[in-house]
């Protein structure tokens, strides 16, 4: 037992930005700490918790790498081309390499997660098995997260020895008694007040503006004003980004393709598709809201009352809930005609 675990200690100290001595103790006490966001982030953006505690561990060395300790970088993601933040230089497979420095770990590990979905060559990881730990550190190594050839085993040893697996397993439970739908509703309601109420039309009271349903063809999109939003800090884009309950979303400009937002934001056209429901054949036009990550599931304000001209795809881009979440709520289709004041759930 004793001679195992000196070998993944061994194992573990191979990689440069981990420097700093730890024990099985400390590695138990991490996962304790961060289980519950990384829990989070699997429902967020579907990548299995064990995998993200699992590379936590292993390359923030339990949080007490220089990255880590400095920087709040638990996942060793450098600068790239496209960060605007704060920075860390430190000796990596070539001296003195720029590292992201974040506020919070939290930030961390959300940037992890918008690692993997944003960049085109780790797109099959989501076609894996959530719940397929050993395909995920697998598909990592082939995707070249890490140079070092034995990655993907050291992940899957971490995972065993540790049983960090349950995890995921936690995650299924709470998706299916609605934890998550609970715990999103719960935070996103002291916002009701203050801006949701001053966007949108609830019942028989007039909003101070409404969002604006543009006819283009047969096709009606969501075009909306930016001051009506919070701009957000986006770290893989230059252009404006804002936030709708929670999601990030652009604002095209004229003749912008989903291809063209796509190199913006380091997505490809089929992702972006994907977020916004958008049907084949068909571009963005001029001031319509393009999400530029998956929509969340729910929404506080509960109810939205139909008005003329308005489609399901519509009320999804509006209030920023996924399509297949509206369907659901209401025994709807996606073919289903829906009629001015007639009601659509936002929510369960």
């Amino acid at each position: 037992m004793k001679r195992d675990f000196l070998l993944i200690l061994l194992i573990l100290f191979t990689t440069s930005t981990l420097v700093a001595q730890y024990t099985e103790k400390d590695i138990h006490l991490y996962i304790e700490k961060y289980k519950d966001l990384a829990i989070q982030k699997m429902y967020e953006y579907k990548i299995p918790a064990s995998i993200t505690l699992a590379q936590g561990v292993f390359e923030s060395a339990c949080g007490t790498s220089r990255l880590a300790t400095y920087g709040n970088n638990h996942f060793g993601i450098k600068c790239h081309k496209e960060w605007t933040g704060d920075t860390l230089l430190v000796d990596d497979d070539a001296l003195g390499e720029c590292f992201r420095k974040y506020e919070r770990v939290e930030e961390s590990f959300n940037d992890h997660s918008l690692f993997l979905t944003s960049r085109s060559r780790y797109e099959k990881l989501f076609t894996l098995d959530i719940m397929d730990y050993e395909a995920w550190a697998h598909g990592l190594k082939t995707a070249g997260y890490a140079t070092n050839p034995q990655y993907a085993h050291r992940l899957i040893s971490l995972i065993e020895r540790f049983d960090i697996a349950k995890h995921d397993t936690t995650y299924i439970e709470r998706l299916e008694s609605g934890y998550f739908e609970r715990e999103a509703e719960v935070e996103l309601q002291p916002q009701v007040t203050e801006t949701v109420t001053d966007k949108i039309s609830i019942g028989d009271k007039p909003a101070k503006e409404t969002p604006t349903a543009v006819q283009a063809g047969s096709r009606v999109y969501f075009k909306a004003d930016p001051k009506q939003y919070k701009p957000v800090s986006y770290p893989f884009s230059d252009r404006a980004v804002y936030e709708n309950n929670r999601v990030h979303f652009v604002i095209t400009e004229e003749g912008e393709t989903f291809a063209s937002i796509g190199q913006d934001v380091q997505l490809t056209a089929a992702v972006l598709r994907s977020y916004n429901n958008a049907e084949a054949g068909t571009e963005p036009q001029p001031g319509e809201v393009i999400y530029v990550e998956r929509k969340v599931k729910t929404h506080p304000i509960g109810v939205h009352i139909v008005k003329s001209g308005e489609t399901l795809r519509f009320i999804s881009q509006q209030y920023g809930i996924r399509l297949d979440m509206l369907l659901r709520y209401n025994n709807l289709k996606i073919d289903s005609i829906i009629h001015p004041e007639q009601e659509i759930k936002l929510k369960k």
